[in-house]
């Protein structure tokens, strides 16, 4: 029995890798200003996202995003006491825009595997359980509304193309394995040179430079907080 759990704890057991929660936005829908504070099964969405982490992953390190309100998002983790929890200030989040965030937090991170996850997405653990697909990839998931977001086109779970509108949506989170994370933090910090102003962009450049698969989780498994309310 004490072999078994040994086992089981290894399998859970990760000293390697980051997640990047993007909170730095304030959200323009009614009732979403200040996201991470957003309630959840009565609980803050941010203290969902923490605690789904490291359910999961017994040693990760979460790198939260902050700007709008960002002392309040502060102080309240530091009232939490969160072990492997720290916070990079974007102070210039007012004219900042997606590919701004995962820059930032990029740069913020040591070499190892990264999650980035937008932060008014909540996920449940079979959303970040990452047994078989060690490569970078896109997560998906079904929508049962007409995509307005970012959507993917893939075959055989290979990326070809993320835009707008495509019937796939992307559930904003993707994961850049360890061998990827080089070359991906050295593209994001040359964007503007390469005329790149978007994550779609720097995505679909991203993929001309290393394989990106898609992986579709299980319907419900990643939500955002519109679709809860």
């Amino acid at each position: 029995m004490k072999n078994n759990r040994f086992i089981h704890e290894i399998k859970n057991d990760c000293s390697n890798i980051t997640f990047i929660i993007l909170c730095a936005s304030k959200s323009n829908r009614r009732g979403y200003k200040n996201i991470p504070f957003s309630l959840v099964d009565n609980r803050l969405l941010i203290d969902k996202q923490i605690s789904t982490i490291n359910s999961v992953y017994n040693h990760s390190e979460i790198i939260i995003i902050s700007g709008f309100e960002s002392s309040k998002l502060i102080n309240h983790i530091h009232e939490k006491k969160y072990k492997n929890v720290r916070i990079v200030e974007n102070s210039n989040f007012k004219h900042s825009n997606t590919l701004d965030g995962w820059r930032i937090g990029l740069n913020s991170s040591l070499d190892s595997d990264i999650y980035i996850i937008h932060g008014d997405r909540v996920f449940n653990k079979d959303a970040i359980k990452n047994n078989k697909n060690k490569k970078t990839h896109l997560i998906t998931h079904d929508f049962d509304k007409n995509n307005y977001n970012l959507g993917i086109i893939y075959e055989q779970e290979s990326f070809i193309n993320i835009s707008y509108g495509l019937p796939n949506v992307w559930s904003e989170i993707c994961f850049i394995n360890q061998k990827d994370f080089t070359i991906s933090r050295h593209i994001i910090n040359n964007c503007k040179n390469k005329k790149i102003y978007n994550i779609e962009g720097f995505i679909n450049y991203l993929s001309e430079k290393i394989d990106i698969s898609v992986v579709k989780k299980k319907t419900g498994s990643i939500k955002t907080l519109k679709e809860i309310k």
